[in-house]
């Protein structure tokens, strides 16, 4: 009897140990990731990519790498409830190839919760901050003939990756250029821009969109310059409602018409309100976009070494997105700049006055139809003269 008890019990534990090798090859799983980077990039595979999958019950975590495909296989993983996160550095070299833009970046995604219980895939696709931003793709300021001024505008482009907005966007000039003199007293001791006029977009944060690729026009006066009677027939531009965005419409004088179809530009601040429109100078000014937190209350300040009691708007180096330096032509030497070198380190012209011409950047390279635009901070390189200035045109 004792044996017969000694033998179930040897069945019991052969059959619960048969069991227990049963389980064992059925409690883990396989399990694949892909990682793939943003509709506009070059290229959607993501290699080098860090991975994280955390079961949301134990805690347990595994690590991979995605390999050059942007894939992963996770093996002899436990079922269970997870979280996958993603993440991907790119280097000043990886970006350019990728974007377009010479500039780091950090990209990553992540799913919350899912189910793992059997083979399966799960693709995620990579979001991070903007690579690139706004540029001032194209500067038009000489003039026509019969010394007409008032078709000068500013396109102002999405060099970027992700849609950005325009709210509160500012645009301004300093003083407009000089072929002799001395060098503009701030740029001895600051990477600071110091304005004549700032106007800026209206909006609340994400009232006008721009998608990458696109961009936006400033308008000095918001007609149909080759065609208003306002206008003059010498004009090469159209301004009028459906082309320009903004107009940046001077109220200081009843001279400018306000262009009751194109959106009017807040008029931050004037060093004086003598004129009577935004006169830029048709041989060339200090030209930036920023954007700042309360650029109404920036302090102001008279230049240096000068008796002139004109007050200049200080804008901080670190507000500025972008700016372009343009002179009288290419006589002119880099003694005579308004913008410092990290904001400009060159400089460009149309070459004379009245002459009908703007400067535009150049193109850089094409991602996906997406046209990348030359920003390397030096307009010397970065523009061109353009012959027939074409709103939102190439």
């Amino acid at each position: 009897m004792k044996i017969n008890n000694i033998c179930c019990l040897l069945l019991i534990s052969l059959s619960l140990l048969s069991c227990r090798k049963e389980y064992d090859k059925f409690e883990t799983v396989s399990y694949q990731i892909n990682i793939v980077y943003p509709d506009n990039y070059s290229s959607s595979k993501v290699e080098g990519a860090k991975i994280e999958l955390k079961n949301t019950i134990t805690g347990a975590k595994y690590t991979y790498v995605s390999d050059v495909n942007g894939n992963v296989t996770c093996e002899d993983i436990l079922p269970g409830i997870y979280s996958i996160t993603a993440s991907k550095s790119l280097s000043e070299g990886e970006s350019e190839v990728l974007t377009g833009n010479r500039s780091e970046g950090y990209l990553n995604a992540n799913v919350t919760s899912i189910k793992i219980t059997e083979l399966g895939l799960t693709t995620l696709k990579l979001k991070g901050g903007t690579i690139g931003g706004f540029v001032i793709k194209e500067y038009y300021y000489s003039g026509v003939p019969s010394a007409y001024f008032y078709d000068s505008y500013i396109e102002v482009y999405n060099n970027s990756t992700d849609t950005l907005y325009a709210d509160s966007l500012c645009v301004g000039n300093t003083k407009a250029n000089s072929t002799s003199g001395s060098i503009f007293g701030f740029l001895d001791t600051s990477d600071d821009v110091y304005l004549q006029h700032v106007f800026m977009v209206p909006g609340s944060g994400k009232n006008h969109p721009v998608a990458p690729g696109e961009s936006f026009i400033i308008a000095v006066d918001g007609i149909n310059h080759k065609s208003d009677p306002l206008g003059n027939p010498n004009s090469p531009v159209n301004l009028g409602a459906g082309i320009a965005d903004y107009e940046t419409y001077y109220s200081y004088s009843d001279r400018d018409a306000d262009a009751a179809d194109v959106p009017n530009m807040i008029h931050l601040y004037a060093a004086s309100t003598a004129g009577f429109d935004w006169l830029l100078g048709v041989s060339g000014t200090g030209l930036i976009i920023f954007k700042h937190h309360d650029p109404a209350n920036l302090p102001t300040f008279t230049e240096p070494g000068v008796s002139s009691t004109t007050r200049y708007i200080q804008i901080p180096a670190a507000s500025i997105l972008d700016g372009v330096d343009c002179v009288a032509n290419s006589t002119v030497t880099l003694d005579k700049k308004r913008l410092p070198q990290a904001i400009d380190s060159g400089t460009t012209s149309v070459g004379a006055t009245y002459n009908g011409k703007s400067v535009r950047r150049k193109i850089k390279t094409e991602i996906e139809g997406r046209k990348i635009l030359m920003d390397t901070n030096n307009s010397t390189e970065d523009f061109e003269i353009n012959n027939n200035p074409n709103p939102k045109g190439w």
